[in-house]
């Protein structure tokens, strides 16, 4: 699948806004100094054991070692789509262990000149784990995609255009039930969850991510509907029905296996709902092609106020207020140093998720290159810029101007997607059938301009 990057400056720019926000989130909030008896002090207390922690003198914590590894993974995996020239895979893997080496080393020589981080070598042998499993992961992602999608095409399940859209709604419909991605199979951890789920199988609580988990599901449906509509299958709304239903029940269940998540037959019925509402959303856009240009505004309307609704459920939540106003933190990340990895990142990939669909939809509905970034630019922020104001008010919540910037690019991403990315995904289908001996692969702009 690599040439899925081979005409897209993209994965380089994933590449390196990754080692950007290594450097900063690493040094945040930025108490240099000059002293050279701290530094002094820093250094003397480093240990060359890769296992042994300089704060404490014991060996690392397993959740630290843990997150440090995940922080360095999207630099492996994204360095692996940027170094696509480098035909060997071997090569890559080799050259981005040694990038993540030397990034590593160079945050950690950083850390030495400030007051509150402290140096370590355990934290370089962890990232640069980090980087290696990032790429390893990166190269087998690409061989497995190929291999299933040039499966797909040797019996016609890849002609159909609508294949990118469905497979762009599962993919967000999938993230947003395992975010933060803390997967565990630890029995201590799941067997606990399994016996408070037969306790309390409800598991019912304050509003907070199921607007956005009805939309995800609602999107995950109609897309089906939609790709097995435009491949002749009978009875494409009852299977894609059933599906929503099972896939949604699935995803529910499958959160034994996410620390950060609880599995609950309330969200497994809002879910479901949204699965079973997606279906005829589905064979109504299907059957209206005609009135395309109509039906893409509707269709936008109620996106966005989905979106809307599910960002102040999610962002507002526990809607209890503050006695006093907190101040409007203009330093990015800096609220976020104050939580752990896993809550930064499941954080983050929330607000990628709730603001991705919109910009998608809002990409596919304009007409025009200026017309779609002035839509999608101002309708994150119209949404953003209130739910982040209202957030001094609101008790546990924290008003950052990094929470407006990850909306902002959480709906660009959709947009890139739907454009962009849709027509490299197009080009792939089209050579991957070719090569298959498939029908030609149409393209998305022949689909809508029916």
């Amino acid at each position: 699948m690599d040439q899925l990057t081979t005409s897209s400056r993209m994965p380089l720019f994933l590449w390196l806004a990754t080692a950007v926000f290594i450097v900063y989130g690493t040094t945040i909030p930025f108490n240099f100094v000059s002293n050279g008896t701290m530094v002094r002090d820093h250094i003397a207390r480093l240990t060359l054991n890769p296992l042994m922690s300089p704060d404490t003198g014991h060996r690392v914590s397993i959740p630290d070692f843990t997150a440090n590894i995940l922080l360095f993974t999207p630099f492996g995996f994204f360095g692996v789509w940027t170094m696509r020239r480098l035909r060997s895979a071997i090569a890559r893997i080799l050259l981005l262990v040694v990038l993540s080496a030397v990034l590593s080393a160079s945050v950690e020589t950083l850390q030495l000149f400030t007051v509150d981080r402290t140096s370590s070598v355990a934290d370089v042998f962890a990232n640069t784990i980090g980087g290696c499993m990032g790429a390893v992961a990166g190269i087998l992602l690409s061989a497995t995609a190929g291999t299933i999608v040039r499966a797909g095409a040797a019996v016609g399940l890849t002609s159909s255009p609508v294949l990118f859209p469905f497979v762009i709604a599962s993919c967000v419909m999938l993230a947003g039930a395992w975010e933060p991605f803390d997967v565990t199979i630890d029995v201590g951890s799941v067997l606990p969850k399994l016996r408070l789920f037969i306790h309390h199988p409800l598991q019912f609580g304050p509003l907070t991510d199921e607007a956005l988990s009805f939309l995800q599901h609602l999107l995950f449906t109609s897309t089906l509907v939609l790709w097995l509509a435009d491949l002749r299958v009978r009875s494409a709304a009852r299977i894609a029905a059933v599906a929503g239903v099972i896939v949604a029940c699935a995803a529910e269940g499958s959160q034994l296996f996410i620390a950060a998540r609880m599995p609950g037959l309330w969200d497994a019925a809002v879910s479901s709902a949204g699965a079973l509402a997606g279906v005829p959303i589905g064979m109504a856009v299907s059957a209206d092609r005609p009135r395309a240009s109509l039906t893409r505004w509707q269709w936008c309307g109620a996106l966005i106020a989905l979106t809307a609704i599910g960002v102040a459920l999610q962002q507002l939540s526990p809607f209890t207020l503050n006695p006093e106003p907190r101040a409007f933190q203009w330093m990015p990340f800096r609220n976020y140093y104050d939580f752990t990895t896993s809550e930064t990142v499941s954080h983050a990939a929330e607000l990628l998720l709730a603001y991705f669909p919109m910009g998608f939809g809002l990409a596919l509905a304009a007409r025009s290159a200026a017309g779609r970034r002035a839509a999608v630019v101002a309708m994150a922020l119209a949404i953003a810029i209130p739910v982040e104001y209202l957030q001094r008010f609101i008790g546990g919540r924290f008003p950052d101007v990094t929470d407006i910037g990850m909306s902002l690019a959480g709906a660009c991403l959709g947009a890139w997607t739907a454009t962009r990315g849709w027509q490299l995904f197009a080009g792939e289908m089209a050579a991957i059938s070719r090569s298959a001996g498939a029908d030609r692969y149409r393209s998305p702009a022949t689909r809508l301009a029916r």
